[in-house]
């Protein structure tokens, strides 16, 4: 729920309450996985968004941009191409997306498509202290 603040231009809420989340439910311990894991699926939740986006409606193949904890992330497709991700400048206290790019291109909405991950390539952030207000605003 904490993603849909993207959808009305308020994607720093959104990065706030998922970074909360992050480091405050999930421990590397025996009891570090928060709520009902019977079906893997607080595990996957934590694993997508700790790359930085997650899927709000299932089957829609759009990835809501949340907040990344890792610097450097790579997939490896099938296909042999590579999807990475970068979160430059990236730590505890600069948990705010201040700009975006997919492949190079800026995003102006906190979203990207599945086919983005499938055809490979580069999914790149720039991370801040403070709420940029001003990103991820404009029309989905």
């Amino acid at each position: 729920i904490y993603h849909l603040y993207d959808f009305p231009g308020q994607p720093w809420k959104t990065q706030k309450l998922v970074d909360s989340i992050l480091t405050t439910l999930y421990f590397n311990n025996p009891d570090g996985l928060s709520g009902n894991e019977d079906c893997v699926q607080m595990s996957a939740w934590y694993v997508l968004n700790a790359m930085g986006f997650y899927s709000v409606t299932p089957g829609d193949p759009v990835y809501s941009i949340g907040r990344p904890l890792f610097n450097k992330v790579t997939i490896n497709l099938e296909n042999g191409k590579k999807f990475i991700i970068r979160a430059r400048n990236n730590s505890a206290a600069n948990k705010f997306i201040q700009s975006a790019t997919m492949n190079g291109v800026v995003l102006s909405t906190p979203f990207f498509k599945h086919e983005d991950i499938l055809n490979g390539g580069r999914f790149v952030v720039q991370m801040g202290q403070k709420p940029a207000k001003d990103w991820g605003v404009a029309e989905n």
